[in-house]
């Protein structure tokens, strides 16, 4: 189907947004993204929300689907809430084009909520960076915006919450200051940030700090301590998880389990089939998936060392 004859169905706001529509959105070219981009902003405002959020739905759901173009096309909408979606849309994207408009967008965007996700959509270029993926014009641009942000004063808690989140698996000499910074606070929402930057650094000088909060009175500190611990995958952290598999939130005791699969090696194996012979049904089927990840690891791993000269 040519975009020509999609265009006209998302201007009906009578006609249905189904997946074969939505579907031929994915993988615009350069020509048919600006095509719907002269065309969008005829689209009713809630309808353009609902294309976004459909269309980032049906790429969690299938990692054929591709919206980089559409999500790229709504970054330049004149609607708040519709930016702010595109840019969340765009987390997991390994596009570099998109690093520009996602910067810009931090810096100048009117709307906090559009700011903080195009700061948490650059978290991914951070991790990019760190893995050596990105070129040095593309770090320093990552680097930049998102530092920017952190350490911008007057800039709303909720954008540098996600700035620090996202810059922190680089290694900037500033970002363990403002983790402490962050830690310090008395807002709760910025500490939860900081434990969850602190795994994010993959630095073991953390651990401490972390397993304080798997102590924590807030189920919301427990969790991200878990996450955390699964970040940083120190087994000696295990024991301090097998705790929290108890823990009265069911959110806490199943990060828990996740952080004890993503650690790995004999002794989280154990506890894992421990859990899917003797949890509750959902810790159970949590631990089976776990384990299933898990073995699914171990085995790419074998073969790479088979591979191995």
């Amino acid at each position: 189907m040519a975009l020509g004859d999609v265009i006209p169905r998302l201007l009906d706001a009578s006609s249905e947004l189904k997946p074969s529509l939505l579907g031929r959105l994915s993988g615009l070219t350069r020509d048919e993204q600006r095509e719907l981009l002269e065309a969008w902003g005829d689209i009713p405002t809630s309808r353009r929300l609902m294309i976004i959020r459909a269309a980032t739905g049906m790429a969690e759901d299938n990692i054929e689907m591709e919206f980089t173009g559409l999500l790229c096309a709504a970054l330049e909408d004149d609607d708040a809430p519709v930016r702010a979606s595109a840019a969340a849309g765009l987390w997991e994207t390994g596009d570099r084009t998109v690093i520009a408009p996602l910067a810009a967008m931090l810096e100048n965007d009117d709307s906090h909520e559009a700011r903080a996700a195009a700061a948490g959509a650059l978290g991914h270029f951070a991790e990019m960076a760190e893995a050596g993926k990105l070129i040095e014009r593309d770090i320093v641009a990552v680097r930049s915006a998102l530092l920017g942000a952190v350490e911008d004063e007057t800039e709303e808690t909720a954008v540098r919450r996600r700035a620090l989140e996202a810059i922190a698996p680089m290694r900037h000499p500033n970002v363990p200051g403002w983790i402490r910074w962050a830690y310090q606070s008395a807002e709760a929402l910025l500490r939860q940030s900081a434990v969850y930057a602190m795994g994010r650094t993959c630095d073991p000088v953390w651990l401490p700090v972390i397993v304080v909060e798997f102590g924590s009175s807030m189920p919301a500190m427990r969790f991200e301590a878990a996450n955390a611990a699964r970040e940083l995958a120190d087994p000696k952290t295990l024991p301090y998880l097998h705790e929290l598999t108890s823990d009265d939130d069911p959110q806490v005791a199943l990060a828990a389990v996740q952080a004890i699969g993503g650690i790995g090696g004999t002794a989280a194996r154990k506890l894992l089939k421990h859990y899917v012979e003797q949890g509750d049904p959902a810790l159970s089927e949590a631990a089976q998936e776990a384990l299933r990840v898990l073995e699914a690891d171990e085995g790419d791993f074998s073969m790479l060392t088979l591979q191995e000269p």
